[in-house]
């Protein structure tokens, strides 16, 4: 019986162990950042330790964070940047390479959770990011001997791998000599900034015409083009140049070729203003990787006008009610509207015109009299063809065949019914067709 008691408290001992301190009250030390990771259980994940310590590196980084935004603020107003879009980078960078640096100071397992106690120290974090330092700008001059050895749009790239090498560490400033050996000593991330800009500024785009007239609806076989050029007047290849008249709306892009130029169709028109301006304009984002790091960059542009014309229209439906010549129409007016409305269409009473309308209707009825149903039926067929006036070539021909008008009262009536329903498959099968082929 004496042996009760020692045994029953060495049972106890080992199965209650009370949670360290630092759950409670995180350690403070001065030069070191602290993190702690707690994981309720149960935990369904592989390894209750790592997932720990993940906790206890974001709370290290979240310190890190608070320590680059306030080293980093004056950097992002200075050069107009996206504070947020730069710290996130920056942080990142840096904990992923000090994260061999990080202690797992105490670790604690029981029943109900698990946690990790981690630290940082300062000291050896800002030796880590300073010779990081030290290994970025030697790879970034690199580049920039590059970029500056002979212009050409891969310059482009070299300045931007020269920027992604020291953008983690702009926010103490690295000052250099550069050209080396030359004695002169330049902020390097405002000498990659300026330099971007200077190589820009050399860009010109050269439209082959300033101004283009063009019949609304009929840009289709009409090219615009544009050179890129330096500025000494020589063709640069290989840069992308969008296109467009809306900005909000889908532009072209295409790439310069060996004589600098870039060819476009006419990019979709709106609306019938009849001055528009097109825009050509070299994509930066392309160019240049992550251009939020370089602030704000020059703008290359160029503008055609463009003299947007109504095309000439002649139309000719030759519609028949039941054997008679129809009185008021129903198919022609339809087909009016639907290019008044799209394309500000002037109608012109000869056939001398940008389009050439012709089509035939008729409505015919089986019987003069009601059927079994006292229903009375007619059927109706109809033909449009539309030509390039021009060229006298078909675009497009449709029928519709054997379109049944009913009613209860005669067959006139059934007949306009029928005439109804012709003019509405002409609008919503028929004319919608139009606007892609005559584009």
């Amino acid at each position: 019986m004496r042996f009760v008691v020692p045994l029953l408290f060495f049972l106890l001992s080992c199965t209650y162990r009370p949670e360290p301190e630092w759950v409670t009250s995180q350690p403070q030390a001065e030069g070191y950042w602290f993190g702690i990771g707690i994981v309720l259980k149960p935990f369904y994940g592989n390894d209750c330790r790592e997932e720990a310590l993940n906790k206890a590196l974001a709370e290290i980084s979240a310190q890190i964070s608070v320590q680059v935004s306030g080293s980093f603020k004056s950097v992002v107003e200075e050069h107009n940047l996206d504070l947020n879009e730069i710290i996130t980078s920056v942080i990142q960078t840096r904990v992923d390479n000090t994260l061999p640096e990080i202690d797992s100071v105490s670790f604690f397992d029981n029943k109900d959770r698990c946690g990790i106690l981690a630290r940082l120290s300062k000291a050896t974090y800002y030796e880590t990011i300073e010779k990081q330092q030290r290994n970025a700008v030697k790879t970034a001059l690199g580049f920039l001997d590059k970029a500056e050895s002979k212009f050409q749009i891969k310059a482009f790239s070299f300045l931007s791998e020269a920027m992604n090498e020291i953008a983690p560490y702009v926010d103490v400033p690295i000052q250099e000599e550069y050209p080396v050996g030359s004695g002169k000593i330049v902020n390097l991330y405002s000498y990659v900034k300026l330099l971007a800009s200077t190589f820009i500024n050399q860009f010109s785009l050269v439209p082959d015409q300033e101004s283009i007239e063009i019949k609304l609806g009929f840009s289709r076989d009409i090219l615009l083009g544009i050179k890129v050029v330096d500025n000494k007047g020589a063709p640069i290849e290989n840069v992308p140049v969008n296109c467009y008249i809306d900005k909000n709306n889908k532009s072209s892009i295409a790439l310069s070729d060996v004589d600098g130029r870039c060819i476009f169709t006419v990019p979709s028109i709106a609306d019938d203003k009849p001055i528009q301006y097109v825009n050509f304009e070299v994509n930066m984002d392309e160019i240049i990787e992550n251009t939020q790091l370089f602030g704000i960059l020059p703008q290359i542009q160029a503008q055609s006008i463009l003299k947007v014309i109504p095309p000439q229209i002649f139309i000719q439906i030759s519609e028949n009610n039941l054997g008679e010549a129809t009185i008021n129409p129903y198919i022609q007016p339809v087909i009016m509207e639907f290019f008044s409305r799209h394309f500000s269409a002037n109608f012109v009473d000869n056939n001398n015109a940008d389009l050439i309308i012709s089509g035939i209707v008729n409505t015919r009825s089986n019987s003069d009299t009601a059927n079994d149903f006292v229903i009375y039926q007619v059927f109706g067929d109809v033909t449009i063809s539309i030509s390039n006036g021009k060229t006298g070539e078909e675009i497009i021909k449709k029928s519709f065949n054997k379109v049944q008008g009913s009613d209860f009262q005669s067959n006139q009536e059934a007949a306009n019914q029928s005439l109804k329903k012709i003019s509405e498959k002409i609008t919503e099968d028929f004319l919608p067709e139009i606007i892609e082929l005559i584009k």
